[in-house]
């Protein structure tokens, strides 16, 4: 009887839902991604070292929270699953776009009017899942660069401008010209503001003339030049060694290149 009543108890009902998982490929086993669409240059991703970097159309560092995005695909496990016929009727003859991880090739197409899924093509079979798939798919390459002026791993710690350098020193932060009235904290601040900056949009470079030259030592050894392309309406900095331009916000600009504690410094 308790043998009976445990197996009543543990046995799967029978109308538990079907679900078919797309791939037998683990997010973290991932290591290569390529995206292509009708009218765009192809985007291709490599994990190297364990991160993210972009090599086509444009070599950059990889955005790794878009990139994950993506990545979710592997593990989606749709309820519907169709024979792989007449594929003009899902829009998949021709699909909005193909990304192929590691081996394994997924076809975007329409997406239901009636149940708001999207029609997929992937190992033989056409499958209806969510749509928040297909919308991780980038609309440029450019999203999927990561917005980080400073990688992992690039701790600034001397920042020369045009008109004044901020340096550690024996574990102290100093101006030159010497700054009087400005604390260590607010020295620190200004520095986190420059390891963190986060810009708006990455690009490629694109030639034009340089109003400032920012010379930046690193913790781990090492040095960049950052150029000033422009401060207006955005700021926008280049890195020579990336070949990539950065645009920030006007109130990011302020901050990065004023004095630690001036006005300009203090966020809004």
């Amino acid at each position: 009887v308790a043998a009976l009543s445990a197996w009543v108890y543990f046995k799967p009902a029978k109308d538990a839902p079907v679900v078919y998982p797309l791939s037998a490929l683990k997010t973290s086993e991932a290591a290569s991604i390529h995206i292509e669409r009708p009218d765009a240059a192809p985007v291709s991703l490599e994990k190297k070292a364990g991160t993210w970097r972009m090599t086509a159309p444009f070599a950059a560092r990889g955005n790794e929270s878009r990139v994950q995005r993506l990545l979710e695909i592997l593990g989606a496990r749709p309820a519907h699953r169709l024979a792989a016929a007449d594929l003009a009727r899902f829009e998949l003859d021709r699909p909005q776009a193909r990304v192929t991880i590691d081996q394994q090739a997924f076809s975007f197409g329409m997406v239901s009017p009636v149940t708001r899924e999207q029609y997929l093509l992937t190992n033989g079979a056409v499958y209806a899942l969510d749509p928040r798939f297909g919308s991780a798919l980038p609309g440029k390459a450019a999203e999927l660069a990561s917005r980080q002026l400073f990688g992992p791993g690039e701790t600034p710690v001397r920042m020369e401008l045009q008109a004044f350098t901020v340096e550690q020193r024996d574990g102290k932060w100093v101006q030159t010209p010497e700054a009087k009235d400005s604390s260590q904290d607010v020295f620190v601040r200004w520095a986190d503001e420059w390891r963190h900056a986060t810009a708006l949009l990455v690009g490629p470079y694109v030639k034009g003339k340089a109003l400032e030259e920012i010379r930046i030592q690193l913790k781990e050894g090492g040095a960049l030049s950052l150029v000033v392309l422009a401060r207006e309406p955005q700021l926008v900095l280049v890195r020579a060694d990336e070949k990539l331009q950065y645009h920030f916000r006007p109130e990011i600009a302020k901050r990065l290149l004023s004095p630690p504690g001036t006005e300009q410094q203090k966020k809004p």
